[in-house]
């Protein structure tokens, strides 16, 4: 890509984006719980000529229109975000801490062979961070309660899998 494409893309995340690195309950993982990277680009329905000139440029990920009115292209994968990332990341303003962040942790995860739960949940304090950043008022799953979790549930000592849900 070029510097004047990467520099507007990034003003374009600035304005009308969101990075997010979410905590998501999955119920067919090992450890009860994913974390999922994202980038999402926003924009009127009427407007939405622009998120399909995006995901031209930038290849990944697909389009919606949402029944508010908005459509919105999303990009989901450590691989993939965190390339991304790394590309606009020097032309970034408003963003540029979320995005240095972003790559900080999807680096500790890629780079970690086995993730225990102590891991897990000291990953999950920094992708709290998120929340904050974007002053998301709907997130539910947290480092808190990805703490919880983890203290009803019973492992099997070598497998690492959950064997049991304590009931309360």
């Amino acid at each position: 890509m070029v510097e004047k494409t990467k520099a507007y893309i990034a003003g374009f995340l600035d304005g009308d984006g969101s990075i997010f690195l979410q905590l998501v309950r999955r119920k067919d993982y090992q450890l009860g719980y994913q974390i999922r990277a994202s980038i999402v680009f926003f924009q009127k329905k009427k407007n939405d000529k622009i998120l399909r000139w995006l995901k031209h440029k930038l290849r990944y990920g697909y389009l919606r229109n949402r029944k508010d009115g908005l459509s919105e292209y999303t990009i989901v994968g450590f691989r993939v975000v965190k390339g991304i990332l790394n590309e606009l990341e020097p032309y970034l303003l408003v963003k540029k801490y979320q995005a240095k962040l972003a790559i900080r942790i999807i680096d500790r995860i890629e780079k970690t062979p086995i993730v225990t739960t102590g891991f897990m949940l000291r990953i999950a304090k920094e992708v709290d961070k998120f929340g904050m950043l974007n002053n998301s008022k709907k997130r539910i799953n947290d480092s808190k309660q990805l703490k919880k979790f983890f203290q009803s549930i019973t492992f099997d000592p070598v497998s690492t899998e959950f064997l049991s849900i304590k009931k309360e």
